[in-house]
């Protein structure tokens, strides 16, 4: 009886064989043809170095205070605060900006970090989004997706003190925008 399986049982420890080799495709042929996968999409017109704030092909400068738009929307939403630097990285040949940036610390002593960035992508807008950090450090993130612009407000609160959420929704939802 053993005999007449014994072709079975010989096909099936070289199927085995194969497979544990790696080499199943002797054995087991497929009528379909593998699909070949389609082509890569285009990518995004920028490309961004880790952690620049300017794609890899644009030779940017940085100038040490952000441009005075940023300022005065700054200025009128959150008056309580004092600034302590601010920040802009452009590309001087075409006069392109690519980051600006305004740090400041409230009265109570909360930090308030603004910054617009111009990122690359498809524009898909949004927000603007309020997150929050319950683990150390505390922290309320503030977002918008507005044109080719990632807008951010982080704050950062000082113990016990009340962040200005509403001023940074308001500052992410209508800041003016870099050209």
């Amino acid at each position: 009886m053993w005999l007449t399986r014994a072709p079975y049982l010989a096909l099936g420890v070289a199927i085995v064989g194969a497979v544990l080799a790696g080499d199943s495709t002797s054995f087991v042929r497929s009528a379909v043809q593998p699909i070949a996968a389609p082509p890569p999409a285009p990518t995004a017109g920028f490309v961004y170095a880790d952690p620049g704030p300017c794609p890899l092909t644009v030779s940017c400068k940085l100038r040490p205070q952000a441009r005075i738009d940023l300022w005065a929307s700054y200025n009128h939403l959150f008056p309580d605060t004092q600034t302590i630097g601010s920040s802009l990285w452009y590309a001087p040949a075409t006069d392109t900006v690519y980051q600006q940036q305004l740090d400041a610390f409230g009265a109570s002593g909360y930090t308030i970090i603004l910054t617009q960035q111009r990122i690359s992508g498809s524009v898909i807008p949004f927000g603007p989004t309020r997150d929050r950090s319950f683990r150390r450090p505390h922290y309320v993130l503030v977002s918008a997706r507005r044109g080719p612009w990632l807008v951010t407000a982080a704050l950062y609160p000082s113990r016990g003190t009340r962040l200005p959420i509403t001023a940074a929704l308001t500052w992410v939802a209508t800041s003016p925008l870099p050209g």
